[in-house]
């Protein structure tokens, strides 16, 4: 009993050795990669020469059993033909069968069973066959059991295949091996020892393998919250003109990566410089569909980074996630240059027709009506200019938008006389909110063009800019309305395509600009006139 106790004890500190080996190789790049159970076949070779030189080192290490009897030693060279050896030669077999599969049991258990034979003795052919075996039977166990293997399940399911495994070699031994009454004192001698060593070598190994997974999801965890919070803090910055943008940003990912410098560049040249440089980088690749590359981030640190899966996967993530912000904010910026574009469309669409009606009403007044004249000159002055003004900026206040209206309309009731009847009113505490420019200007031009010209009698049109509830919360209100002939009745008119591309263009700014999907609201009755509303928040 003592001596199966001092065996035992020989075999376990052997294994120890042998699974600390295993687990410091298992940190490496290459194995974790294809340790995996996704399995990247890139390194299969490297895995399966780890292994396989894990087998023959154990079968060195182990201790020469021999008349009933052992012998430590630091290493075994050959076997004499009544000698046999107790090591943990099992435990890389089954390792590589439940990491790799059948495919590599079988290598790994072919290589090594024919390290063995190499060695002589009276089991050598059946401890020939039994790492072959071993090797199928983990690996058919990692495929019947590939998804508990990745719980804390994974170690009692390693140390029933280890027992197994080593079963399987100990009744290969009694039945291959001759004479049988030595392969029977063999197997009474070393059966329970190295049984029980081998199994607990490979549940210790996958004991360490949890912790590290573990170890790394949590990393991984850290990864994808920094990840998340730069890319929350990056957002707001693409608004900026590109190249105060990436500036903001390279300190922004200077500061979060604890990096010592970051460079930002364009077709090959440095755009932007934050920091220093080192010989260890990191790039952030900047990424459109269908578009060349807009440039790459870099970032310099003083010494070398871990390139482990979890910091590469976060480092892609958060160019993709920058090449995404990107993205957005270009094709938002794209939508709001294309709505400028429409809004000086319209303008060029207006002012011909518009300015030849207003001259040649200057035409007739010169010489009947003279100081009339003079004021719709100046009146016609001061509304190019505002228009000019406006169509260059996003914002302007309600108080230059009204200026522009009462321009606008003085030049029209110069024309129009007694037709045509405007009522303002406006809230003075309103005046200095900020609107988007040419959103009540042309809705006072459609009632008058599409609404009160097609009606007998006086066109009346009343401007309302009022502070109200919405939603729970005082936003100023702005209202025009109209007592002419209502769309239905407008009926072509208001299809044209000056009237539609006029509203449209206002639906989209004010979206653009309050994110309300119809932001204006329309009513109209036939014969009655229109209602347009809109809110300002």
């Amino acid at each position: 009993m003592l001596q199966l106790i001092q065996l035992f004890v020989d075999m376990m500190e052997r294994v120890g050795f042998l699974i600390a080996l295993a687990f410091a190789f298992s940190r490496s790049r290459w194995m974790r990669s294809y340790m995996s159970y996704q399995g990247d076949r890139t390194y299969q070779w490297r895995f399966l020469f780890f292994f396989s030189a894990y087998a023959i080192l154990a079968t060195y290490s182990g201790v020469t059993v021999s008349d009933y009897t052992y012998r430590p030693a630091p290493w075994i060279g050959e076997v004499s033909p009544t000698a046999a050896i107790a090591n943990a030669r099992t435990v890389g077999v089954v390792i590589a069968g439940l990491l790799g599969g059948v495919k590599s049991g079988l290598i790994v258990g072919i290589i090594a069973g024919v390290h063995r034979y190499s060695l002589g003795g009276f089991v050598a052919v059946a401890c020939m066959i039994a790492p072959i075996l071993q090797g199928i039977l983990a690996g058919l166990c990692r495929n019947a059991f590939k998804k508990r293997f990745r719980k804390i399940a994974s170690v009692q399911l390693a140390f029933l295949v280890g027992f197994m495994a080593e079963a399987l070699q100990m009744i290969l031994i009694l039945a291959l091996a001759k004479p049988w009454d030595d392969a029977f004192n063999l197997v009474s001698l070393i059966g329970l020892p190295q049984t029980l060593a081998n199994s607990v070598g490979v549940a210790l190994y996958f004991v360490l393998y949890n912790t590290m997974e573990r170890e790394e999801a949590r990393i991984g965890a850290e990864h994808a919250h920094q990840a998340l919070q730069i890319a929350d803090m990056t957002m707001p910055l693409w608004r900026l003109d590109f190249d105060k943008a990436v500036a903001e940003i390279s300190k922004v990912l200077n500061e979060e990566m604890k990096s010592v410098g970051v460079f930002f560049s364009k077709d090959g040249k440095s755009w932007v410089a934050e920091g220093r440089k080192t010989q260890h980088a990191n790039d952030l690749i900047i990424r459109v569909p269908n578009q060349p590359q807009v440039g790459q981030f870099r970032l310099y640190f003083e010494r070398e980074q871990d390139d482990n899966p979890s910091r590469r996967r976060m480092l892609s993530s958060l160019a993709e996630l920058l090449s995404q912000q990107y993205a957005f904010v270009e094709s938002d910026r794209q939508t709001q240059l294309l709505a400028d574009a429409e809004i000086r469309s319209l303008q060029a669409q207006m002012n011909p027709h518009f300015l030849f009606n207003v001259l040649n009403t200057v035409k007739s007044f010169i010489r009947t009506k003279p100081e009339e004249a003079r004021q719709m000159v100046m009146h016609l002055s001061k509304f190019l200019r505002k228009n000019m003004s406006h169509g260059n900026q996003r914002l302007i206040t309600i108080r230059d938008e009204y200026e522009l209206v009462m321009s606008y309309l003085s030049l029209i009731k110069s024309r129009l006389g007694d037709q045509m009847e405007f009522y303002a009113d406006i809230d003075e505490r309103l005046l200095d909110h900020a609107i988007p420019p040419f959103t009540i200007q042309p809705l006072i031009e459609n009632a008058i063009v599409h609404g009160i010209k097609n009606k007998p009698g006086i066109g009346v049109i009343r401007l309302s800019v009022k502070e109200e509830l919405d939603e729970g919360k005082l936003h100023a209100r702005i209202t025009v309305q109209d007592n002419g002939v209502g769309l239905e009745t407008a009926g072509s008119d208001l299809q044209s395509e000056h009237a539609g591309l006029a509203l449209r263009n206002i639906e989209q700014r004010l979206n653009y600009h309050y994110g309300k999907e119809h932001p204006l609201e329309i009513a109209s009755k036939p014969g009655e006139g229109t209602i347009i509303k809109f809110w300002v928040r």
